[in-house]
């Protein structure tokens, strides 16, 4: 028997996908056409649209056998474009709530600078500032950005130094 006989007698050994298959594949990949997902947004919503957990299933195969979902490359696509506007603690949070793994999250960390957190520091403050001055505002009006600026997820000493400089 020669390898192209072996390779159909495989192919013929597959079974076919069913028609909720092909239409979970095909939604799978409409929902990847408008916009970049991870693995849990996507498989949650193939669920949504009434997809059996096998077609969802046979659905995911199908687009990670084309490369199509990478989580890694989601967050860090994720990170560049956001980078300069939220905190590190706040872009980890936000992945981890679009179902990408920590391991993952801290790989794409990686190439994140402390400097990009500074200007995203930086931009949180003039946007809550608002065209003021912070040396006109009393220490009660300081305080309350300096706490939205915690929750945000910024540490107390960079908030510190930013303050002191835009001081």
């Amino acid at each position: 028997m020669c390898k192209k006989d072996e390779g159909k007698e495989k192919d013929l050994l597959k079974p076919k996908p069913s028609d909720e298959e092909k239409k979970a594949a095909e939604k799978a990949m409409n929902l990847l056409l408008q916009q970049d997902r991870t693995k849990k947004e996507l498989q949650d919503r193939l669920y949504r649209a009434g997809f059996s957990e096998k077609a969802a299933t046979y659905a995911m195969n199908y687009v990670m056998s084309f490369g199509y979902i990478d989580d890694l490359r989601y967050a860090s696509n994720y990170i560049s474009f956001l980078s300069g506007n939220r905190s590190r603690k706040e872009l980890r949070y936000k992945l981890m709530n679009k179902g990408v793994p920590p391991e993952v999250i801290a790989e794409a960390f990686l190439e994140y600078e402390d400097e990009t957190e500074q200007e995203a520091l930086r931009y949180m403050l003039r946007k809550r500032l608002k065209g003021r001055r912070l040396s006109d505002m009393d220490y009660q009006e300081k305080n309350k950005i300096v706490a939205y600026l915690g929750r945000k997820g910024f540490s107390l000493p960079a908030i510190r130094s930013v303050i002191k400089e835009e001081e």
